[in-house]
């Protein structure tokens, strides 16, 4: 049998009175039990995962014998159907990494032909270099700063913050020459060499249009693609520059291990080479859209980055 709730208020204040009588302290009336909550994280940030890849001190150089050079060479398709291929980087495993500068992402071509998304989410990525802890520098051209992913955490985080006090597009492509990053601090016409761990920072030349692309010669010289300054120029220790060649708006530059120079110039959509031997200028292949990446694969032999066609080639040089 129920009481109506009146008699049960009436019951319980005719209890404590009794109690309180008595001497016996009446029981204590306890709160409800609130209902336990289900507490949601909130989510952070993800950033892309891949599985790491072994981290050999880089060896980014082609190890293949190099036969005669090819004048008439070769064009295999790899890869396409990118948004806006860039920069190319050559990994310690011998994949190639790519830089896509409107899809705001860096993949991995492999070894096996298989294409990876490692990093995503990036504002107009750019040059790429390998540090000898294998862990890889991204130049972020959106936000003028190079920035670093680890393999082992599979995480990226601010590496180095540069400046751009012009109305020019930030930092494009960097190497590393075996002691340090090689910058070509593209808004601001001049040359850094970073340290590896982006505390040290030099000014090794100045007097450039905008510098976009690098690549070391033995002896501490360096070669440097001034883009809006139309030409390629060999920068000494000293400091002293020389132009290597005219060319009409050249982004990339790289050299074999024979002396022969290639450049990618988007003024005729090309890929030249100067000769080591008659160092004559000569149309290597033609055709292409806004080719801008530019590296050797192990083979020796050349990888572009066909940007207008949204393609990634092999040229087929030795």
């Amino acid at each position: 049998m129920r009481l109506a709730p009146a008699l049960k208020f009436l019951s319980l204040i005719l209890s404590m009175m009794i109690f309180s009588a008595c001497g016996i302290p009446a029981p204590a009336l306890l709160p409800a039990s609130p209902t336990p909550l289900t507490l949601t994280p909130t989510a952070l940030p993800v950033t892309e995962t891949f599985t790491p890849l072994p981290l050999p001190s880089p060896t980014l150089v082609p190890t293949a014998t190099l036969t005669p050079l090819n004048l008439n060479p070769q064009v295999i398709l790899l890869a396409e159907n990118f948004l806006e291929p860039d920069d190319l980087v050559l990994a310690p495993d011998g994949s190639i990494f790519i830089s896509d500068v409107t899809e705001g992402t860096v993949k991995q071509y492999t070894q096996a032909g298989m294409l990876n998304v490692i990093l995503s989410g990036l504002r107009a990525p750019e040059g790429m270099a390998f540090l000898p802890d294998g862990s890889l520098i991204i130049a972020e051209q959106g936000r003028n700063r190079l920035i670093r992913y680890d393999f082992v955490t599979n995480t990226y985080a601010p590496f180095l913050d540069l400046v751009n006090n012009t109305n020019n597009l930030g930092v494009d492509g960097i190497i590393w020459d075996g002691s340090n990053l090689i910058v070509p601090d593209s808004p601001n016409g001049t040359v850094l060499a970073v340290s590896a761990d982006g505390k040290t920072v030099r000014q090794l030349a100045s007097g450039f249009v905008r510098p976009t692309g690098a690549w070391t010669e033995p002896e501490g010289k360096l070669l440097i693609a001034d883009e809006y300054g139309n030409a390629i120029l060999r920068l000494y220790p000293d400091g002293t520059l020389e132009k290597v060649a005219d060319f009409s708006i050249p982004d990339d530059v790289a050299e074999d291990a024979s002396g022969n120079i290639f450049v990618a110039a988007l003024g005729d959509n090309a890929i030249h080479v100067i000769t080591a031997q008659s160092k004559e200028d000569i149309v290597l292949v033609s055709g292409l859209a806004d080719p801008q990446g530019l590296i050797f694969d192990l083979d020796g032999n050349l990888i572009v980055t066909d940007s207008g066609h949204h393609q990634l080639l092999k040229v087929i040089i030795h």
